[in-house]
């Protein structure tokens, strides 16, 4: 019966050793660079290599520094966690603000979205190098426009003078971005403001069906 007890707890002791680095953790990414992250785990800062593991078993596999997130290896498993995101138990990153949206019957992307707290309708354009809209749409969102820098662009009924902006908050869905570049063009061009690669590069694109995703990057 001794025996039978010594290797019941002995068994125990390896079980607890061996599920040590699987056990819920608290992760923080702190830092990322070209070759390597700075984590921290459970409150202890590691700075890894790409390659390099923590004594918790959790692993670099790849970081992206522009994009703003790691790949770690947890328990055999691939996770990509993003700067500033804290995971905790299963390692799963914080859901992120995100907006969904429909074509309408022509097949565009329109949405309702808001400048600096007054609701626009917007048509996502990422043929467009920033957020744009007519003076007439400005005026109405109270945007003082001609305090900005006067440039001429290009248009598709020809050239036109436009104010080169900065729009303090621009909303879509969930997502809100702050100090977002904008062209104000005199006249009544574009009719519908544009939501452009000002506000467009911050996020990521993808399609779910018909429906087009737009997901903040953190």
């Amino acid at each position: 019966m001794t025996r039978v007890r010594a290797l019941t707890a002995l068994v125990a002791a390896l079980i607890l050793m061996l599920a040590g680095p699987l056990q819920a953790r608290d992760l923080l990414v702190l830092g990322i660079f070209p070759d390597r992250a700075l984590i921290q785990v459970d409150g202890e800062r590691h700075v890894l290599r790409v390659g390099e593991a923590t004594d918790h078993g959790i692993r670099l596999l790849s970081t992206d520094s522009r994009a703003g997130h790691v790949t770690l290896e947890v328990a055999g498993q691939r996770r990509q966690v993003a700067l500033g995101s804290r995971a905790g138990g299963a390692f799963q990153p914080r859901q992120s603000s995100r907006a969904q949206i429909y074509p309408n019957s022509a097949g565009a992307y329109t949405t309702t979205g808001s400048v600096n707290g007054r609701t626009v309708t917007f048509l996502v354009d990422t043929g467009a190098t920033s957020v744009a809209m007519n003076s007439n749409e400005a005026r109405r969102l109270g945007i003082d426009y001609t305090r900005g820098h006067l440039t001429q662009v290009h248009t598709a009924s020809g050239t036109a003078f436009a104010y080169r902006v900065t729009l303090d908050r621009v909303r879509v869905g969930d997502i809100e971005q702050r100090n977002v570049e904008a062209m104000v063009v005199t006249g009544d061009a574009p009719r519908i403001a544009l939501l452009g690669m000002s506000f467009l590069n911050r996020v990521e694109l993808r399609n779910e069906g018909q429906a087009l995703i737009l997901e903040q990057r953190f």
